[in-house]
């Protein structure tokens, strides 16, 4: 979901450098923990966060303690959307995989994964977005992480069995204690063309899910797939699938 617009946010090069410059390189890059400043205070100040509140979102989340659950995908949601791409870069651990399987997008640099997200920051020009995260299973991984098949089945030449599985594999050495997965509805209001279709000025919806690894709270593993032939089928692209199993 995060790539979907790629070309268009080559062209946003100048904006980005300048958001760049705004955050600071240090303000995505420096150790996990370190507080965003809002207006040069914390975001409870900003925003005029109670006590209360403040101790409560404490509990939750990826800045939280205990299990992680709903309130980490909504967390995980509302910060990409509200403290944008130098926000969200601190819930991913300095070795970390990030895969959108839908784009064949594959992302190991934090530099690079925080470029990726900016055209999803508020002030970016390509839409406006909408995710809300509808349901969420998870659990603690205990022994029982990354199994892989090593050996290549007869019916692949090496080359296309490479091609097909090195990116399901990377980040199969990334240990991990707990793990979840987030099923979330998107809703895009494009005031840009994406992925090379016409969508400027028109409204899509789609589903998608993500699966997350985590070590110590912090993503070490991401596989985020979304239905893209929904909106291609929205954007009038491809037709509709013919569901002929369906009773008449």
């Amino acid at each position: 979901m995060h790539l979907g617009y790629l070309e268009e946010g080559r062209e946003l090069a100048a904006q980005q450098e300048k958001l760049k410059k705004e955050a600071g390189r240090r303000s995505f890059l420096k150790k996990a923990g370190a507080a965003i400043m809002v207006g040069g205070v914390a975001p409870s100040v900003a925003f005029g966060m109670s006590s209360a509140a403040e101790a409560e979102q404490a509990a939750k989340g990826f800045k939280g303690t205990g299990r992680m659950g709903m309130s980490s995908g909504e967390d995980w949601i509302d910060t990409f959307f509200n403290e944008g791409a130098a926000g969200i870069i601190h819930y991913y651990a300095d070795d970390f995989v990030f895969e959108d399987i839908t784009l064949f997008q594959t992302i190991t640099d934090k530099e690079e994964l925080y470029n990726a997200f900016l055209p999803f920051n508020k002030e970016s020009n390509v839409g406006k977005h909408y995710f809300d995260v509808i349901r969420y299973d998870g659990g603690l991984a205990g022994d029982r992480t990354s199994q892989l098949r090593l050996e290549r089945p007869p019916q692949y030449q090496a080359a296309e069995w490479d091609m097909w599985t090195k990116d399901t594999m990377e980040g199969a050495d990334h240990s991990y204690d707990e793990w979840g997965v987030m099923q979330w509805i998107w809703k895009s209001e494009h005031y840009v063309d994406f992925l090379g279709l016409p969508a400027t000025g028109k409204t899509t919806h789609t589903r998608g899910m993500t699966f997350h690894c985590y070590k110590d709270r912090k993503v070490v593993r991401e596989f985020t797939y979304w239905n893209f032939r929904g909106v291609a089928v929205q954007l009038g692209v491809v037709p509709e699938p013919n569901k002929f199993w369906l009773k008449k």
